[in-house]
């Protein structure tokens, strides 16, 4: 089984040094994403470690520029900006992308933001495909009451129709997302980790209060601990719990210790 770090946990500093945090945790999968600052040498950073061993992924957003470019496809896209993208993916030899669900605001209708995103992905889609890249897209959670956006896939209905919609598309199920659903349950939860194999890109996981998405630590509570044993079989991991600054000899402990739980499937 695959474990792969992903940089959201190792957020605030530049590629490179987060990179090498890894490096010498003896971390040889990371997930590019959104977390470390934006600079004009990330990019170099990534080349070298590939050059060195490292196997990446790529997740939405991800810092590869001094400039950080964020997207949400539930509203229309700058086309040529993704062409770059997946251009420069498939240049460092990343064959899996995953993306989030997009968001639109309470005033939208959730119908409409849905139509233009599942029109954005299928084009997104076609990008990947043309440059030999797999694409997902990932379970998402309900926003707070308070918010001014709602998510789409933030509910099981909606990701059963997308599925339904986009049979060609992989899904990222994110454990820590699904124990934020309103209509969580512990039957609807695990539905998504009894997806065929290969529909399923890779999985998430870290932990939350059940509220938020804050990315906390594993523990022997986190709500997916005892089925494990059900994880599909040859599906990547993808750490994403908050290390942020901490010494190498604590991100090494800490990814040995999900491995060692993982390491039964």
């Amino acid at each position: 089984m695959e474990l792969y770090l992903s940089l959201s946990a190792y957020g605030g500093v530049s590629t490179r040094e987060a990179l090498t945090v890894f490096w010498q945790a003896g971390i040889r999968h990371i997930e590019l994403a959104i977390g470390p600052r934006p600079d004009a040498l990330a990019v170099q950073a990534i080349e070298e470690f590939g050059q060195q061993g490292i196997v990446f992924r790529a997740h939405h957003a991800f810092v590869w520029s001094e400039r950080h470019y964020p997207f949400n496809l539930a509203q229309p896209q700058d086309w040529k900006y993704f062409q770059r993208l997946t251009d420069y993916l498939a240049s460092i030899s990343i064959t899996a992308y995953s993306v989030h669900g997009g968001n639109f605001s309470k005033t939208t209708e959730r119908d409409q933001a849905y139509t233009i995103f599942v029109e954005n992905i299928h084009y997104l889609h076609q990008l990947c495909q043309e440059r030999g890249i797999v694409l997902g897209v990932e379970t998402m959670y309900p926003t707070p009451p308070v918010s001014d956006v709602e998510n789409l896939l933030d509910n099981a209905s909606e990701l059963a129709q997308f599925c339904q919609d986009s049979p060609q598309l992989k899904i990222v199920v994110d454990l820590a997302h699904l124990n934020i659903w309103h209509d969580k349950s512990l039957v609807t939860q695990n539905q998504w980790l009894g997806l065929p194999t290969e529909r399923l890109l890779e999985i998430h996981i870290s932990d939350n209060d059940g509220r938020q998405d804050i990315h906390s630590r594993i523990t022997p509570h986190t709500w997916w601990i005892p089925h494990i044993t059900q994880f599909p079989v040859g599906v990547p991991l993808v750490l994403e719990s908050r290390l942020n600054r901490l010494p190498v000899s604590v991100v090494q402990q800490e990814y040995q210790r999900i491995a060692a739980l993982i390491v039964s499937l």
